[in-house]
């Protein structure tokens, strides 16, 4: 389903929430998880493959979000995105939804969003995205730039990227600027995220060398750890941890395919995030797929 379709629902829900709720009290159209199909990027550290290689080089940061799903689609502030409404459907209307955590995709209202501080996200990410934006890359609209609205403002549309280089004036408010995606969106430029000050960056900045798969002078990486956002006490905060590596072929290992299947190894991050979300969810749940 397209990123329209999904904010399209939204926009629906908190409508009808405005003249009262949409189904029956107690209970929340929910969609059914599932794999998204060809997603490429498991795990890599966990394959076997991995273990034919030596990491010249190796890093792993923590960093900060905010973690909302689509019904904070209709909420204000700090719990809800109502801001940004508008903008997020605008901007995401043309991509299929890149995936949550691990490659699967929740539907329905339970699809997640994330939230960044730009100035937050090192240089090199802040500038893969202004450049994906400038260029029309593969990578545009992946990353929502706005402007920070003040309190009973709404954003209408993303930021305006100016021409490379762009100024240190245009840089210098970064710090009033936020940026939205879906967790997946990391993965096309992960190394990125860890070029300093880990002493790789002569190794993570080159994305040729990054892929899904463990090779010979390759760079793998992955977001090895996220934590959950305590909702029912009315927080979005996250952590998520990313971990990059460059790699070596070990003397007298020999290079092949032996990477995982990925749908299988989705189904089973599926059903443990399942189970450890059923806490979150009400006791009585429709069955109908939005």
């Amino acid at each position: 389903m397209r990123f329209e379709n999904w904010i399209v629902a939204a926009w629906l829900a908190s409508t009808a929430s405005a003249i009262g709720p949409a189904s029956p009290a107690g209970k929340r159209l929910e969609g059914k998880a599932e794999p998204i199909a060809n997603f490429k990027w498991i795990n890599p550290f966990l394959t076997s493959a991995r273990q034919k290689y030596d990491a010249a080089c190796a890093s792993q940061m923590i960093f900060e979000a905010q973690e909302f799903v689509l019904d904070d689609l209709a909420d204000n502030p700090p719990t809800g995105l109502l801001q940004y409404r508008d903008a997020l459907k605008s901007l995401f209307g043309a991509r299929e939804y890149p995936g949550s955590w691990d490659g699967i995709d929740p539907h329905g209202y339970d699809r997640h969003i994330l939230m960044m501080d730009y100035e937050t996200l090192p240089l090199k990410v802040r500038e893969w995205i202004e450049e994906q934006d400038r260029t029309d890359g593969p990578g545009k609209g992946l990353y929502g730039l706005y402007a920070r609205p003040g309190p009973s403002y709404r954003v209408l549309d993303t930021i305006k990227i100016p021409a490379a280089p762009v100024s240190e004036e245009w840089r210098s408010r970064d710090d009033r600027r936020v940026v939205l995606f879906a967790p997946a969106a990391i993965h096309e430029n992960l190394p990125l995220w860890l070029t300093q000050p880990t002493g790789c960056e002569e190794y993570f900045s080159d994305l040729s060398k990054y892929g899904p798969k463990p090779k010979d002078g390759g760079v793998i990486g992955y977001p090895i750890h996220h934590s959950k956002p305590k909702r029912s006490q009315g927080f979005r905060d996250i952590e998520f941890t990313l971990k990059a590596e460059y790699l070596q072929l070990k003397e007298g290992e020999v290079e092949e395919d032996v990477a995982e299947p990925v749908v299988e190894k989705a189904e089973k991050v599926e059903a443990t995030e399942q189970k450890a979300e059923e806490a979150e969810k009400p006791a009585e749940k429709a069955k109908d797929e939005l």
